[in-house]
């Protein structure tokens, strides 16, 4: 290790922590992290600059924890443990960004990152890719392929080459090339020349030779335009031609290809669910598929039975294997903060069994992208400490890290976390924000509404007593959520009831305190977007706000309508709730009717 090296590492920790060590630190080569710190000087022996980093950061955690010595000896067990931070939904990291989040990864000692962009990067010969979403030029991906790699990080690409492609395919010049609407046409030279101009251009940027190719869900692959083009085919078949051209044209460019491996197990599956256990992907297909690494992915299993099975069956075709978790951004507005504990910790521990050597803490923006990606930030040392510190990690043991990475609170990171009533994937408090007052679209007895607002105002609570941007905006989501919830536990039962005064309270008082509420959320969710995020993307958020507060005024002046006997009776509200509750995206919160 060089004094450039060590003062690389210094730099890092005092930007993340502010943290300035007041004693010289000497460093040198070595297997794993060895960290000896005893009086006036502290002694770190590590296999390179990312393992330095790691150790220069635990040493501002004992500092800043009063201690007055340090002794650590750790080895990875996974040769890549790092993060995949979705840029495709609507947000795209600023450059800046980019760097303050590898700092926090480099602390951790987490040595790969992957930007996943389905469109957001440039392909010189596609204008339309990434057309008003935010792409990174080729210059941007470069200056962060140079910060990542001085601190030890290796930026793999992470691209799609089959599915999810809608964005790029919707322009009309680009419909030639699709099967179904967000499908490339497997056996089509323009598709391939397409994928060919993908590789190239960021071959152009990065320094590793490895690169993520996607192909997940690529659902109906073969039975859409290709259908009409050629009639019935087999459709493993099809997979495995079209992979091994895409093989071919990585290897043209020095590339050694992992991809997503749902579609091998979903063509298995009578009901085309990657997670069957009764799927058995047959001989003659693992036979052919070309050389690639298999990316298992899962986020949603708390039993290590489960993860095991999967990772034996990815094990029986042959090919590396990789696996990706999430750090759960994805439920809208905070983190889930108790699925990714109940989810991670068996995946983790299984993975390391296995000695699975890439793991990725995977941090999607679906639907829209309404967290902040920082957010999931004390959540990764869930994975940076299985893969240093093996299975004895706790999320107490994570969040405590986080807080040197964030300066968030355990306390404050659990609060968060109560957004969401338990350790399942109910986006009950997205669907509080965007629900409208008047649709019985989310329902819940009286006990359970009750239970929301308690829990609810008690984060709220939490969240009003800490500092910083990020609690002022999660006090805020809390402050809204519950207030929505006691106008949708009352509003229905008091207007049946025949309570005018109730009502016309809801008009005069509490929608406009709502209204005010929205107004003060939408602000610290765009200041936060502004933070990090390139300003594409924000309409989207923009807009649904809009549409809320849009419709809190209209159900404003219905009410007052009622009440002065201009409207007989409020119509939506006459509705008899049936039983059920759609999934929890934005536009089935907002209304029963589709195709809006």
């Amino acid at each position: 290790m060089n004094q450039m090296s060590i003062n690389a590492a210094l730099d890092t920790a005092v930007r993340v922590t502010g943290v300035t060590l007041p004693f010289p630190v000497e460093a040198a080569g070595g297997e794993g992290l060895r960290i000896d710190w005893q009086g006036e000087t502290a002694r770190i022996a590590a296999e390179d600059e990312n393992a330095l980093c790691r150790g220069v950061f635990l040493l501002t955690q004992a500092v800043r924890a009063g201690r007055t010595e340090l002794h650590v000896a750790q080895a990875r067990h996974f040769a890549s443990c790092g993060a995949m931070i979705d840029m495709s939904r609507n947000g795209v990291f600023r450059v800046e960004a980019v760097k303050r989040f590898i700092d926090r990864m480099a602390c951790l000692g987490m040595n790969v990152l992957m930007l996943y962009t389905e469109d957001t990067y440039e392909v010189p010969e596609y204008p339309r890719l990434g057309y008003l979403r935010g792409r990174y030029s080729q210059s941007d991906l470069r200056e962060i392929d140079d910060y990542a790699a001085a601190l030890g990080i290796e930026l793999v690409p992470c691209i799609q080459t089959l599915g999810h492609l809608q964005q790029f395919l919707q322009w009309p010049e680009n419909g030639v090339l699709s099967d179904q609407p967000d499908v490339l046409l497997a056996d089509d030279e323009a598709a391939y020349r397409f994928i060919e101009a993908e590789i190239r251009s960021v071959r152009a940027c990065v320094r590793t030779n490895r690169i993520h190719v996607g192909m997940d869900e690529a659902h109906g692959i073969g039975l859409g335009r290709y259908y009409a083009q050629h009639g019935a085919v087999d459709r493993f078949d099809l997979l495995n031609r079209h992979l091994s051209r895409v093989v071919d044209i990585c290897g043209k460019y020095g590339f050694e290809p992992i991809m997503w491996s749902d579609m091998y197990f979903r063509l298995a599956s009578p009901k085309n669910d990657y997670y069957d256990r009764d799927v058995v992907i047959p001989q003659r297909v693992i036979g052919s598929i070309a050389p690639v690494s298999l990316c298992y992915w899962d986020y949603y299993h708390d039993d290590e039975a489960f993860y095991d099975h999967m990772i034996t069956e990815h094990e029986r075709t042959g090919r590396p294997v990789a696996f990706a978790g999430g750090c759960w951004t994805w439920a809208g507005f905070l983190p889930h903060v108790k699925i990714t504990e109940a989810t991670m910790l068996p995946a983790l521990r299984v993975a390391a069994r296995h000695h699975v050597q890439t793991v990725l803490a995977t941090m999607w923006g679906d639907d829209g992208e309404e967290t902040n990606y920082f957010l999931g930030v004390p959540m990764l040392p869930l994975f940076s400490e299985a893969c240093w510190q093996g299975d004895a990690v706790t999320m107490d043991d994570a969040l405590a890290l986080g807080e040197g990475l964030t300066g968030l609170s355990p306390q404050a990171v659990r609060a968060m976390g109560d957004f969401f009533p338990d350790a399942a994937d109910a986006r009950e408090g997205k669907g509080l924000i965007w629900c409208d007052p008047l649709y019985p679209l989310m329902q819940r007895t009286q006990a359970q509404w009750d239970e929301i607002i308690a829990r609810l105002r008690a984060a709220q609570n939490v969240l009003a007593g800490q500092d910083g941007l990020e609690c002022r905006y999660a006090e805020a989501v809390m402050d809204v959520a519950a207030g929505k919830a006691m106008l949708l536990r009352d509003l229905r039962e008091r207007y049946l009831a025949g309570d005018g005064e109730y009502l016309a309270m809801v008009a005069e008082e509490v929608i406009p305190t709502l209204l005010g509420d929205f107004d003060r959320l939408m602000t610290l969710h765009r200041e936060l977007w502004e933070r990090d995020m390139k300003r594409f993307g924000w309409e989207v958020l923009s807009l649904r706000y809009g549409a809320v507060t849009g419709r809190l005024r209209d159900v404003q002046d219905e009410l007052s309508r009622y009440l002065c006997g201009e409207l007989a009776t409020i119509e939506e509200l006459d509705a008899e709730p049936m039983p059920g509750e759609r999934y929890g995206l934005f536009q089935r919160w907002v209304t029963p009717t589709v195709g809006i």
